[in-house]
């Protein structure tokens, strides 16, 4: 359900070798049952919502567990960091993190970015989220 004291919004992108991953609409909603988590998004955008009736931190991880995708200290799904010639890169507002990936606290207007790449790419950070355009 959704709560009205806690009330922030982050944006996530996630690219693998170049191409963006979708991050898919109604995680955390369950329309059979009528319920929303506390953590959901509405539709595609990469918007995440946190609507809580307390007032009380979340995680990356926690939109994870919604979404059914491991999510691990530098794993996103089958990409491990070091593995093969795979690369998991974390930014945070334009920033390089090393905050492990299930650990990052969500605040609000924040800027998540985690780019996975073959050895020898260079990861950079996408173009900062337009706030003002998503209304």
């Amino acid at each position: 359900m959704e709560g009205d004291v806690l009330h922030i919004h982050q944006h996530l992108s996630i690219s693998i070798d170049g191409s963006a991953v979708t991050v898919p609409a109604n995680l955390g909603v369950d329309p059979l049952q009528g319920t929303m988590s506390a953590l959901h998004t509405h539709d595609t955008s990469g918007i995440i919502h946190v609507e809580s009736a307390t007032q009380r931190s979340f995680t990356l991880g926690q939109l994870f567990t919604e979404w059914g995708v491991r999510l691990k200290a530098h794993t996103i799904g089958p990409y491990v960091d070091g593995a093969g010639d795979r690369r998991v890169t974390l930014f945070v507002d334009g920033k390089r993190s090393d905050t492990p990936l299930p650990a990052l606290r969500l605040a609000d207007r924040q800027d998540i970015d985690i780019v996975v790449t073959s050895h020898g790419q260079e990861a950079t950070s996408p173009a900062p989220f337009d706030w003002a355009a998503a209304g």
